[in-house]
């Protein structure tokens, strides 16, 4: 798990420098994540899916989306049981997060893209305190 984090927490650097993630960083954990922990939870499916839709509705980037579903894949087994609550809570956390810097520095709200692969931190955070 603590590959997992560090992972993740560079590539949020990555993406805070560059506003992308790339595919190489991404796509070999899905395929590996889902090559060992194949067929997974029903959870795991539903959360891959609605951010599969999220990123066709255009409320999150290709690449957010696809390091989202890389992580819930590559997380161990006894871990990806709770993922979906914790998935859900850690948006809500980082989206009041998100919305109060915004209001602090005068943004606008709504229509401004932001790299956001940050959020995966406190989602790897809780799952590690909750396993």
């Amino acid at each position: 798990m603590t590959w997992l984090f560090l992972y993740a927490l560079l590539l949020s650097l990555y993406d805070l420098r560059t506003r992308q993630i790339p595919n190489w960083a991404t796509l070999p954990l899905i395929v590996a994540g889902l090559f060992t922990h194949f067929p997974g939870y029903p959870d795991i499916w539903f959360a891959s899916i609605s951010l599969f839709l999220a990123w066709a509705n255009g409320w999150m980037g290709a690449g957010d989306a696809k390091l989202w579903i890389a992580l819930l894949w590559a997380l161990p087994v006894n871990v990806s049981a709770n993922a979906l609550p914790l998935l859900f809570l850690s948006f809500i956390i980082t989206g009041l997060l998100q919305l109060t810097w915004r209001w602090m520095r005068k943004q606008p709200i709504a229509h401004l893209l932001t790299p956001g692969a940050w959020r995966t931190i406190p989602f790897l955070l809780l799952c590690w305190y909750v396993h």
